[in-house]
């Protein structure tokens, strides 16, 4: 990695205007690396102009931070950054693509085919989340980390990780994690923030369960638009709710969440239960992700047995130990 942070401090040093984006309904690790690294270059370069685009975490907003407002020339004569996204097109706010150079800083296994960067790469898809790779950035690189950058990443880490429980978390992370409790970060106050789960999505959980079904080695579930929509949540909110569908049965090793957004389009969320990896079913079906964690778009019109496929392959997974990451 050494090379590319050499590459990335290059490209940040180079531009004196900086917009960070990330994808689309970001979740904890995408806002808080948004977050940890605006803080990062600001508190190192201050006459820099650095900036957040998106929509983070509105619960998190009085802790942590805004996002900005920024116009469109903005971003066209900025270093635009990418974190926790593989490309341009995942980006949440299409005017990334404007952005004058590009540079990413990113844990996500990309589907080759679809997901091309013409900019620096900073990827460790061993990584648990990209706050654990911007804070190696940070040390390798001399950038200071403040208690509320610690606290940024931490939201990234302890989201992307599952509170330390899924696959990638290593011993490695946990010493990034003590750094920022012995720097004071009231590591609590973000997981109750993080973690609360108000009725509408307790209820949400109860009624995919109760839907769930068996293919074999594989528990689903298919879930309508409108039944989200019925009970108060759009269907991305609804596909963040896959792993809610984990149990500790021995007959399963994968789940997996599909969201029928019309009579064409569905949405699918990909997790392994047992070191099984999802990420080649994932990018057979023009999506992505991590290994044992992905997800990707049927297009029902074209193929209208894609759900029925989608289950299969995942079946038909071999199990695969390698500990390369989640």
């Amino acid at each position: 990695m050494e090379h590319a942070f050499k590459e990335a401090q290059r490209l940040i040093e180079a531009h004196d205007i900086i917009t960070i984006h990330g994808h689309a309904m970001p979740d904890g690790d995408c806002y808080g690396s948004q977050i940890a690294l605006r803080n990062m270059l600001l508190d190192r370069y201050p006459n820099k102009r650095v900036y957040i685009v998106g929509s983070g975490i509105p619960s998190f907003f009085d802790l942590l931070g805004k996002p900005d407002i920024v116009d469109d020339e903005t971003i066209a004569q900025s270093l635009v950054i990418l974190v926790d996204v593989s490309c341009l097109r995942r980006a949440e706010d299409p005017r990334s693509f404007n952005g004058k150079s590009f540079l990413k800083f990113d844990h996500h296994r990309p589907n080759e085919g679809l997901e091309s960067f013409d900019g620096v790469s900073v990827v460790d898809y061993r990584r648990i989340a990209a706050a654990e790779i911007l804070y190696e950035f940070a040390e390798a690189m001399g950038y200071p980390v403040s208690k509320l950058t610690g606290s940024a990443m931490y939201l990234g880490i302890v989201t992307d990780s599952g509170r330390f429980a899924y696959h990638g978390t290593t011993p490695r992370t946990m010493e990034i994690v003590n750094r920022f409790r012995g720097m004071g970060v009231r590591t609590k106050q973000i997981e109750r923030i993080a973690f609360y789960r108000p009725p509408r999505i307790r209820n949400f959980i109860t009624y995919i369960r109760r839907r769930s079904k068996m293919y074999r080695s594989v528990r689903y579930a298919v879930i309508k638009a409108e039944d989200c929509i019925k009970r108060d949540l759009t269907p991305d909110e609804a596909l963040r709710l896959v792993n809610s569908m984990k149990v500790n049965e021995p007959e399963v090793h994968t789940y997996c969440l599909i969201v029928r957004f019309n009579e064409d389009l569905a949405k699918a969320e990909l997790r392994s239960n047992r070191s099984y990896p999802v990420h080649g079913v994932a990018t057979s079906f023009g999506g992505g992700g991590h290994r044992f964690a992905s997800g990707c778009e049927l297009n029902l019109q074209k193929d209208p047995d894609a759900i029925e496929r989608l289950l299969k392959e995942l079946d038909q997974l071999e199990r695969n130990l390698e500990d390369d990451g989640a």
